[in-house]
Formats: structure tokens, C-alpha cells, sequence
């Protein structure tokens, strides 16, 4: 019984000091919230001039302000990702399909082949003025939606639409949308 309670007793204390440790180590509070919805400074103004030599020696004989008690820390500021109004995949590891179709506000085209017998794996392109204008009409009619199917093959294809509207497409107008991300996909990859 005094083994029992010797070793609760040593748990205890275990738990105890590692509690101890990781307050101290994260500054004992929570992580202020920070906000991404405002870019804060364009990324060639985050780029500082390289000092002449007479610069480094003077900041060299300063003395370290009492102000910054931890570690002088840097924004990195990041160009946000450009996102495609429509995207199409088609994935099935059996078959080596592991095809991708990404589609910009601007009409660039990105198709990804993964099979091995592709000869180009990445074709760039750009859409035709009336296929743009499809793209953007349902890009601002439609509300996003993602559609997964599978094929007969085992292969899974989704189609993502990222749209500004409010309406809810009906399954077949999905369809349809999927229907001409393919056609764009295999008319871009397939041999003439």
C-alpha cells in the first residue's frame, strides 16, 4: 500500500512540474488571435536596403535598447495564393489516372497528367473567349459547390466550382459543369 502511494505521489509531482514548464515555456497565456483578412505591406516594401559599410559600424557600436526583452522576430508577409474559379481531378491509383485541371479567373488553363505515358505532364493554355465567359457567367450566378463521382473504372472524378452567387446548382447543371471541365481536360492532354 505505501508503494501505491509513493508512486501516486511521485506522478503527481511529475504532472505537476510538467505544468509548471509548459506555462513558463508559452508565456503562461493563450496566443493572440491575429487577422489575415488585410494585407499589411506590399512584399517589395518588406525589403530592406543592404547597409553600406559605414552603416554597419555604427549600428554596431549601439547599445541593445532594454525595451525588446525576447527574441527581435520578423512579419513575413506572403502573396496570397491565386485560387481557380473551376478546378477538375480524376483519381484512381489502379489505373495511374491522378489527372488535374485548374481553371483562372483570367482564362489560363493548368492540366496535370500523371500517367506514365504521358509525354507533357503539365500543359498551360488559355480558354477561348466564349468558354471564359461560361466559366465567369457560372462563377457568378452559382453558389461553390464540390462534385465527387466514380466511374465504372474505379476512378473518382471532383469537380469544384468556387462561385460568387447565391443559387444552388441542380445536379445536372453540376453534370454539365463537370461534363466541360473534362472536355477542356482531355482536349488539352489527349494525342491528336
Amino acid at each position: 500500500m505505501r508503494a501505491k502511494a509513493l508512486f501516486i505521489l511521485l506522478v503527481g509531482v511529475f504532472l505537476a512540474a510538467g505544468l509548471v514548464l509548459g506555462l513558463s515555456g508559452c508565456g503562461g497565456g493563450a496566443s493572440q488571435p491575429t487577422s489575415v483578412s488585410e494585407p499589411i505591406v506590399e512584399a517589395s516594401e518588406a525589403v530592406a536596403a543592404v547597409p553600406d559599410v559605414e552603416e554597419t559600424a555604427t549600428s554596431t557600436t549601439e547599445t541593445a535598447s532594454s525595451e525588446h526583452s525576447g527574441p527581435a522576430t520578423e512579419t513575413v508577409i506572403e502573396d496570397p495564393v491565386e485560387q481557380p474559379v473551376l478546378s477538375w481531378a480524376r483519381d484512381a491509383g489502379g489505373l495511374n489516372h491522378c489527372d488535374r485541371l485548374s481553371i483562372y479567373s483570367d482564362g489560363r488553363v493548368e492540366a496535370v497528367v500523371c500517367r506514365a505515358t504521358a509525354i507533357e505532364p503539365t500543359v498551360h493554355s488559355t480558354l477561348s473567349q466564349d468558354q471564359l465567359e461560361q466559366v465567369l457567367a457560372w462563377a457568378a450566378e452559382y453558389a461553390s459547390f464540390t462534385r465527387r463521382e466514380s466511374e465504372m473504372t474505379n476512378a473518382v472524378r471532383t469537380t469544384m466550382l468556387r462561385g460568387t452567387g447565391e443559387t444552388v446548382l441542380s445536379f445536372e447543371g453540376k453534370a454539365e459543369i463537370a461534363v466541360f471541365a473534362a472536355d477542356v481536360f482531355f482536349g488539352l492532354t489527349e494525342p491528336e
